[in-house]
């Protein structure tokens, strides 16, 4: 694993940001790429996913040198406008995503790249691999599943098609072996409630199961696993097998309206951590790693989300860093 520091900036003011995205973004894209702007677009109902005027502005700085922007993002696998591609499209549309208010097109898309992982083949978002670079923006908020959504789930969970997103959830779901001890460790720790011990043994599917593999991380007789993978290592890979592809990445983690729940939820609950500005970074690891640092700081709780969901973000950003060879520690200036 290599051992060094990596740079982030954290910008507190929107001037500060775009001040600083002049110089930043001419550092890393040229003239003329083609650049890949991964945002997730909201469901319909939520009140603080990004808005599209603020992304038309990140837009235009990249068009500002000469870049050839778009939007994107996949479609989802539950029950949502943004199921389908025009679905998306036009719930997307509703909320100002279009090339004429962004500036730039705007694409939905499921097409997708095979690609061979540890424990399954990910099926990869095809247009941020064609691209010449990508821009990661992701709104920094909680996740029932993987504790927080930043950029390491902004291009695990959204930069895989449709059908993969569904096999990491379901992938990360439980299953019993044997040796329950009835410590209820299980129960505990579900964020759900979707477990309850019987006489011998652990039953699932009490409520819903979104494949977070709380409890099988947490079950000390070892009797319950993943039917596949550790939901965090499962999103891990996948946002290290498409990173990994990309030809030049740049990511804006925006910590500001930080719900306890995602952007996919139409009712994503409170605000639950006052606004801190944004952080920039050369890659998803060093944004979501200084991201959780600065809120650590801000909110005075050593680990927010996992109070709120029993489920420690760092867990899938450690797992990343495994993953890409590295380490979490970050070196974090503030301007603004």
């Amino acid at each position: 694993m290599t051992m060094m520091k990596h740079e982030a900036t954290l910008c507190v003011t929107d001037r500060a940001l775009f001040a600083f995205l002049e110089s930043a973004l001419a550092g890393v894209f040229a003239p003329e790429d083609r650049v890949a702007v991964k945002v997730h677009m909201g469901e319909p109902g939520n009140r603080y996913s990004l808005e599209a005027e603020f992304v038309g502005r990140i837009v235009a700085r990249l068009a500002g040198i000469g870049c050839r922007p778009f939007v994107f993002d996949t479609p989802v696998v539950y029950e949502s406008p943004r199921h389908t591609v025009d679905g998306y499209l036009r719930s997307a549309a509703a909320r100002g995503y279009t090339r004429e208010l962004i500036g730039a097109p705007v694409i939905v898309s499921n097409r997708h790249i095979a690609v061979a992982g540890s424990t399954m083949t990910f099926h990869l978002a095809a247009e941020p691999l064609e691209s010449d670079g990508v821009l990661l923006l992701s709104h920094v908020k909680g996740h029932v599943a993987c504790g927080m959504g930043g950029a390491i789930k902004n291009v695990g969970m959204g930069c895989v098609a449709r059908e993969t997103k569904g096999a990491i959830h379901g992938g990360g779901e439980p299953a019993y072996g044997a040796g329950c001890t009835r410590c209820g460790a299980c129960v505990e720790r579900c964020p759900t409630g979707n477990i309850v011990l019987d006489e011998d043994r652990p039953r699932f599917g009490i409520t819903w199961c979104p494949g977070c593999s709380n409890c099988a991380l947490v079950c000390p007789a070892g009797a319950i696993k993943p039917r596949v993978g550790l939901f965090d290592e499962l999103l891990a890979e996948a946002a290290v097998l498409a990173a990994d592809r990309f030809k030049k990445t740049f990511a804006v983690n925006v910590l500001r309206k930080i719900a306890r729940l995602c952007d996919c939820e139409t009712e994503a609950g409170p605000v639950v951590a006052p606004d801190i500005g944004f952080i920039c970074a050369p890659d998803m690891i060093t944004a979501d790693a200084a991201s959780l640092e600065v809120l650590a700081r801000e909110t005075g709780k050593a680990d927010l989300f996992a109070e709120l969901h029993k489920h420690s973000p760092w867990e899938h950003v450690r797992a990343a860093s495994r993953m890409a060879g590295r380490d979490t520690i970050v070196t974090l200036r503030e301007i603004g």
